[in-house]
């Protein structure tokens, strides 16, 4: 077997809960919240996850604060749950921006006290 392709994770040594070494400090950080489950994550979700902790720096203090806010819980998800996310948001993308703005001020309405849900 060759080394791992670029970009990809390393094999799990030991337990198997280390963050791949690849990664800078602060993107190690980022993403340290996952590490005890890191192993179990489908490798497709490991690879967006170290897409989004190698564009973490350039994204605005507000995605950032959103991002590690909702990282444990989005891992948490099954692979059904995250696609039908992902659909729903894509759906939701394509609309007007006033249709947009609609849904937003009624989510707004019915869950006061959370944050935007868009991404």
């Amino acid at each position: 077997m060759g080394p791992p392709a670029r970009g990809a994770a390393p094999a799990p040594a030991g337990r198997g809960q280390a963050l791949p070494q690849q990664l800078t400090a602060d993107q190690q950080t980022v993403l340290r919240p996952l590490q005890p489950e890191w192993d179990r994550l489908p490798e497709v979700q490991r690879q967006r996850l170290l897409a989004a902790a190698k564009r973490y720096p350039r994204m605005s203090a507000q995605q950032q604060q959103r991002f590690s806010q909702r990282l444990p819980g989005w891992t948490k998800l099954t692979l059904e749950q995250r696609n039908l996310a992902r659909k729903r948001y894509a759906q939701y993308a394509s609309l007007p921006r006033e249709r947009q703005l609609e849904i937003l001020k009624r989510w707004h309405e019915e869950h006061p006290e959370e944050p935007n849900p868009a991404p």
